[in-house]
Order: structure tokens, then C-alpha cells, then sequence
């Protein structure tokens, strides 16, 4: 004996399709909650050099970014960093750096770069990314704990739409 049935999936398939969009809906949601906790870290860390002519300008490039290109369908991935343009020596803020030449403030209140040094001289880092993911870190996963039991509710119901920055 056969017993032929035809059996409609769609419905199924369409759900299916659904929960791989809340997905990434919801990833990139307690990513944006867990990113905004250490970008806020960061910059609270980050010097802001009272003697300079731009006060704050390191803390003010201070970012959270989704990077597409390194993301992928396993994994959302953001970044929290500075705009290396509007804040060219954050890497020597982070990493520390030798100083080969004289540095000297004009009258106009900008700084020049003068003779080289006779020996250069370490001026040693004043680290705020990593400090600020050690000291967030916890806090950032509470947030993004948070967030997803309050996005994937609405993701369900058909309330997409992206998070802001």
C-alpha cells in the first residue's frame, strides 16, 4: 500500500526565512547596546588635553561603526575607534611613541615641530580603548542582554527596523 500526500511547506519556509532576518535584526541591535556602553567608556577615558588649541578633539572622534565588510551571516561587527582624521595622533595617545623632534607652541597657539632631539625621548602612552573595554565589558553585556529581551518581542511581531547609533 502508497499513500500519496502532498504537503504545502511555504508557510513554514516563510517563517523560517523570517527568523533568519530577527536574527540578524536582533544581533545587530544588542551589538549597537553593548557598542554604545564602551564607546561612551572610551571617550569618558579618552584625554582631552586642556593645553591644546582643540580640547577634547581625541574624545569628540571617538565612534562606534558597523563594519559590513567584516561582518558576515555568523557574525555582526562593529567597531569602536577614532576618526584618524580628525584625531591624526590617537595612535600615539593608545600606544605610546618616540619623540625624535623639539616640539614647541607658536604664538598663534598651534604646535610646530622644531630640531631633532639629541636623544629621542619616549613620551609613554595614556591608553582609553583598552581600559574602557576592561572596565565596560560587564556592563556592556548587561546592555546587551537588555536590549534583546526588549528587541526580539517586537522583532516577532513584525516591528523591524534598525537601531540608531
Amino acid at each position: 500500500m502508497t499513500i500519496k500526500a502532498n504537503v504545502d511547506f511555504s508557510d513554514a519556509l516563510q517563517g523560517l526565512d523570517l527568523l533568519t532576518d530577527v536574527r540578524h535584526q536582533l544581533a545587530r541591535s544588542m551589538a549597537v547596546a553593548g557598542g554604545k556602553v564602551l564607546r561612551d567608556e572610551a571617550k569618558a577615558r579618552a584625554p582631552v588635553g586642556e593645553g591644546s588649541k582643540r580640547p577634547g578633539q581625541l574624545r569628540d572622534a571617538i565612534y562606534l561603526a558597523y563594519r559590513d565588510k567584516a561582518s558576515t551571516d555568523k557574525a555582526e561587527v562593529y567597531a569602536v575607534s577614532w576618526n584618524s582624521k580628525a584625531a591624526p595622533h590617537g595612535h600615539l595617545v593608545e600606544f605610546g611613541h618616540w619623540q625624535t623632534h623639539a616640539r614647541y607652541k607658536g604664538k598663534d597657539g598651534e604646535w610646530y615641530t622644531g630640531a631633532p632631539l639629541a636623544t629621542p625621548k619616549w613620551v609613554p602612552a595614556d591608553p582609553f580603548l583598552r581600559p574602557a573595554l576592561d572596565a565596560a565589558r560587564e556592563r556592556a553585556k548587561v546592555a546587551m542582554v537588555e536590549r534583546g529581551r526588549a528587541r526580539l518581542p517586537e522583532l516577532l511581531a513584525g516591528k523591524g527596523g534598525d537601531d540608531e547609533l
